[in-house]
């Protein structure tokens, strides 16, 4: 897919999620990886319902911040996905309200912390860890 779509395609689809009420205001973020392994990545502070194509930061193959507006604080937790996971195409960071309130939830194992609750989730998410608080952009929190 050209760049070009690639940047349409993030902008249509941050403001589908943001239209669905899966993220408000300016949280969130969403990332993906370009034909020459690169990435384009929301703009820190900005809403997923006024992303505009031409702002999004462009990363090139090695990590470098080449154009566009400056990238979400959370860049090291999209980093440690591609990273880690070398077939990731894409990175979405929400916070929606039932996500916010799952995560407050007490109990159950940190390596397999959300139940399984329906074979599908099992067969897309696995096994999901639950990681310790982290500030917002803390580099850390791509380590753990």
């Amino acid at each position: 897919m050209s760049e070009a779509k690639l940047r349409e395609l993030i902008c249509d689809l941050a403001r589908s999620m943001y239209d669905r009420g899966l993220t408000g205001g300016s949280s969130g973020n969403i990332s993906a990886r370009t034909e020459d392994g690169g990435l384009l990545v929301s703009p820190t502070g900005s809403s997923f319902g006024r992303l505009d194509p031409a702002r999004l930061a462009r990363f090139d193959a090695k990590g470098v911040h080449i154009s566009g507006d400056k990238p979400t604080k959370e860049m090291p937790l999209h980093s440690a996905f591609y990273d880690t996971r070398s077939t990731a195409g894409a990175v979405v960071h929400l916070h929606s309200c039932h996500s916010v309130a799952l995560s407050l939830l007490d109990g159950g194992p940190a390596d397999n912390w959300l139940p399984p609750l329906t074979p599908y989730a099992v067969m897309k998410l696995g096994k999901v860890q639950l990681l310790p608080f982290f500030l917002p952009g803390d580099p850390a929190m791509g380590q753990a």
